[in-house]
């Protein structure tokens, strides 16, 4: 781009087109995964204080809050009183948020998908948001170890065995998928 003149009044190309909703898949990604943390700390939580066998409790409790609205999901972490006000309440601003972008994104957007200028901006805005979706991962991740801790778990430790199965699962997908694409 670099010394090129571009008209940000143009209607954008496809490329650019396909940047937009790959920022949007990204950003959606990333408010999964952070959802997905708080799910795993609130299973943490009430695994802990069941007296039922720990495996068969935590998968019974994970896909129950699994099966929660974000917002529910926020009203039963409230109630364990486990994580700080100030943090529960970033997390409620953080869930506008994801629910803007699951429901009205590109909606509200009409108007800028039809411009070079607006896509830019669409880009921008979708950026920002999964920086802060990462950023208030990381901390809730700090407190989803804790929750784990509680059911007698080493966090790093878990962290590691988690990243083996996480190489296992890339492993064999690069197998399956990359013997597909070699047949296209």
């Amino acid at each position: 781009m670099k010394g090129q003149f571009v008209d940000a009044t143009a209607h954008p190309d496809g490329d650019l087109v396909k940047e937009v909703h790959a920022y949007f898949g990204l950003c959606m990604y990333f408010a999964q995964v952070f959802e997905t943390g708080l799910i795993n700390a609130l299973t943490a939580l009430e695994t802990a204080s069941d007296e039922r066998p720990f495996r068969q409790t935590f998968d019974t409790y994970y896909a129950k809050h699994e099966a929660l609205t974000f917002g529910n999901l926020l009203k039963a972490l409230s109630r364990h009183k486990f994580f700080p006000t100030d943090l529960l309440r970033e997390v409620e601003a953080l869930k506008s948020d994801r629910d803007h972008l699951a429901h009205r994104f590109f909606r509200d957007h009409d108007l800028d998908s039809a411009t070079v200028a607006g896509c830019y901006a669409m880009i921008e805005e979708l950026e920002e948001r999964r920086k802060r979706f990462m950023d208030l991962d990381e901390r809730v991740a700090k407190l989803e170890d804790k929750a784990f801790e509680k059911l007698g778990f080493d966090a790093e430790k878990l962290r590691t065995e988690t990243s083996k199965i996480m190489a296992e699962m890339m492993e064999e997908s690069t197998t399956r998928y990359s013997s597909r694409l070699r047949r296209a």
